[in-house]
Order: C-alpha cells, then structure tokens, then sequence
C-alpha cells in the first residue's frame, strides 16, 4: 500500500514538474523563434506531448528509482526521444541565421526571455551529461562534453542555423556536469535490467 500512495505522489508530482517546465519554461523561450513558433503551431498539441514525455520520462525514472532498478529499456527509448528533441531545438530554431557572439557575460541582464533561455540552455544538458556519466571517466566526461558543446555550436554557426556563444557553451556544460555528476550519484544505487 505504501508503495502505491508514493508512485501516486510520483505521478502527481512529476506532472506538476512537466506542465511548470514545459508551460512557463519551454514553450515561452522556444515561441521566441519564429521557425519554432510556426512549427509548434502547426501541431496544436506539441505543449501536450511535450508535457506528457517530460512527465513519463520522470515518473518511470522516479518508479524504477523505488525499486532500484533501471530499465535498458526505459534508457533507450528516453534518449531516442529526447535526442531528437535536442536535435530539433538545436538546429532547427532558425534559417539563415548566423551570430558570434563571444561575451561571455551577455546572459547576465535583467530580461527575462534571456533568463528563462539560459535556464533551457541548462536544462536541455541535463540528460547528455547523466548519458556520458553512465560510462565516462571524468577527463573523458570533461573531453566529450565539451566537444560536443564545441561541435555544436560550430554546426549552428557553419550552416546559418544559429549563433555560436560562449554563454551557451558555459551554460551547456553547467547542464551536462549537473547530469554527470547526478547520474554518477545514483550509479550505485540502480541495478540496470
């Protein structure tokens, strides 16, 4: 019985989280570009669905966290989906769109689109940094990590897709050394089945 009453508490509360991300975080900062708006209009229910996968995602983790087991599984289908999220996001927020911007400091200012995207720019990180902590030493998270952030904001910058910023390299690293060192916190409380 008890077991039931916290997976109900679970569910309830990663839905509360999931509509706060998505709805007060997500949505606004992604309306903010006008490719992403125009997509995000065309399928009325992408704040649902991304809701619902926010949700899930949490709730399974959260469920599979109470047993002490993690599901392969639940692994691979959360980092399909939520990879081509990042992917979309990414590259797909602007058309000939090409900024350097090399202040590091440009996020420090009292607007809060600014603010909310920097908190994404975080976030989004978050599930690449625990992926590298499932195997990754920490030199070899520190390389790859950064590598990555690197690759990716020179794609953005290369083909007109977006802008390279230092801020964001910074802040994508915050996000994936939340995740490592998460991820490296719970490693030896899982099982993985």
């Amino acid at each position: 019985m008890k077991r039931i009453i916290l997976n109900i508490i679970y569910c309830l509360l990663s839905f509360l989280f999931s509509i706060g991300l998505v709805s007060w975080i997500a949505i606004p900062t992604l309306d903010q570009y006008p490719r992403l708006h125009h997509m995000i209009e065309r399928f009325e229910y992408t704040e649902t669905v991304l809701i619902l996968f926010v949700w899930l995602a949490i709730w399974l983790f959260l469920i599979q966290w109470q047993v002490g087991r993690i599901s392969t599984i639940y692994l691979y289908l959360f980092y399909s989906v939520y990879l081509f999220l990042l992917f979309t996001v990414l590259f797909t927020k602007a058309k000939n769109y090409h900024s350097l911007s090399l202040d590091p400091f440009d996020i420090f200012v009292s607007d809060k689109k600014v603010i909310l995207e920097a908190l994404l720019n975080v976030i989004y990180f978050i599930p690449l940094g625990a992926l590298y902590g499932l195997k990754a030493n920490k030199l070899e998270f520190v390389t790859i990590s950064l590598l990555t952030i690197l690759g990716i904001e020179t794609i953005q910058y290369v083909f007109y897709i977006g802008t390279f910023a230092i801020s964001d390299i910074y802040l994508n690293f915050t996000g994936c050394m939340i995740g490592y060192f998460v991820c490296r916190w719970m490693i030896p409380r899982f099982k993985v089945i």
